[in-house]
């Protein structure tokens, strides 16, 4: 069989798989929205859900999409910030759609797993090298999660009395500190500690040796050596340079503030005032922790589920899933439009931009063809000249 064919076999394959896991992905999305209505429209609380929102104040709605944005910002804010500090030649508009595309492939994946490397390709494709764009994501991983736990655990202190919450969320609080604590302290060792790295690099390859996913073994450690070099020359920059650090961490904190300030918006939008900002934002900073590790696409299902077990007595009950639907809209499916219209406009950008350097290609071959002929032609006339002089 062909080389080329085998090639072309295997990528098919690897297109289906990736499809079929897709798929699955946005069938467990659909499924779970799919159920909150049809239980919604059982117990009778879709008419009313969806008069709540058609009488949203557009004013409030509007401030929810600015708080959004506000997220989105910072969110490519903090990668573009980092990557100057390492002397990285990239331009915000860059980062800022990297953090979009990141947001779209965290959104539709298990536990977030597919934004980070996305979006390792696609500054690849920018001309960053993947050591320097890997630790930056580790960073702003490592910022916004210490900024999110601590913004929240300050709330919780300060606000949880006073908000009332019940003994169940506060287990589902507790348990989501700990596992989101555990996550940051875990790319905090991997990032300062260059030997625990490499082992785990190490296992993995050869792993994927044993199971014949990687062909050249030494190569492919080579590579990664040299990527690792740059991460951990990178974070051990931030690491001896606090101000960088804080500086990173406050932008952090206005990424996050804007994502969680979306559900006051959303409450004061169906004409409610009785709760105070703080009071939302409490609820919303331990709605996010506790269904952060929950492992499917989007936290589908903790999340809905959350959101009326932490907003309990916010939300009036004639107004049924109005509320969580407009806030869930906001939060995640805005996220997962305007991150595949993102991922469109990249690929269709890239490709344009690789089509026009394969016909400039061509037209240099072309002309280098066109001056060997040349030089060729010239240079059998001098001998043909040389020849007859002799003569």
């Amino acid at each position: 069989m062909p080389v080329r064919r085998v090639k072309e076999e295997r990528l098919l394959k690897k297109l289906s798989k990736r499809g079929r896991s897709n798929l699955l992905n946005a069938l467990v999305i659909i499924i779970t929205l799919g159920i909150v209505l049809y239980l919604s429209a059982q117990g009778g609380d879709l008419g009313k859900a969806w008069e709540a929102v058609m009488n949203a104040d557009l004013f409030w709605i509007g401030m929810a999409l600015v708080s959004w944005l506000v997220f989105m910002i910072f969110e490519g804010m903090g990668l573009y910030i980092f990557l100057l500090q390492q002397k990285q030649k990239v331009r915000f508009t860059s980062s800022f759609i990297v953090a979009m595309i990141g947001s779209f492939y965290s959104a539709v994946t298990p536990a977030a797993t597919g934004g980070q490397p996305m979006q390792v390709f696609a500054y690849k494709k920018r001309g960053v090298p993947t050591g320097f764009s890997s630790s930056g994501l580790a960073v702003k991983f490592f910022t916004f999660q210490t900024a999110l736990l601590t913004m929240g655990g300050l709330l919780w202190l300060f606000n949880g009395d006073p908000i009332g919450l019940g003994v169940e969320t506060k287990v589902w609080a507790t348990t989501g500190f700990i596992l989101n604590g555990f996550t940051v302290a875990v790319v905090l060792l991997l990032a300062i500690n260059k030997n625990i790295v490499r082992w785990i690099i190490t296992l993995c390859i050869k792993l994927g040796k044993a199971i014949r996913l990687v062909k050249n073994e030494a190569k492919l450690a080579s590579k990664v050596d040299a990527a690792m070099e740059d991460f951990h020359a990178s974070v051990h920059m931030i690491t001896h340079h606090p101000l960088k650090l804080l500086w990173l961490l406050f932008h952090a904190c206005l990424n996050v503030l804007g994502l969680m300030s979306i559900s006051y918006f959303i409450y004061r939008a169906l004409g409610l005032n009785e709760h105070s900002y703080l009071d939302i934002l409490t609820r919303q900073f331990l709605l996010y922790i506790s269904a952060s590790f929950t492992p499917l696409p989007g936290a589908s299902g903790a999340q809905e589920g959350g959101f009326f077990l932490f907003f309990k007595g916010v939300f009036p009950d004639e107004m049924g899933v109005g509320p969580m639907l407009l806030w869930r809209f906001f939060t995640y499916y805005f996220t997962l439009i305007t991150g595949f219209i993102a991922v469109l406009l990249d690929s269709t950008y890239h490709m344009r931009q690789r089509k026009k350097a394969g016909a400039v290609e061509t037209v240099n071959i072309e002309k280098g063809a066109e001056g060997i002929a040349s030089e060729n032609s010239e240079a059998s006339g001098s001998a043909d000249a040389s020849a007859e002089s002799d003569q």
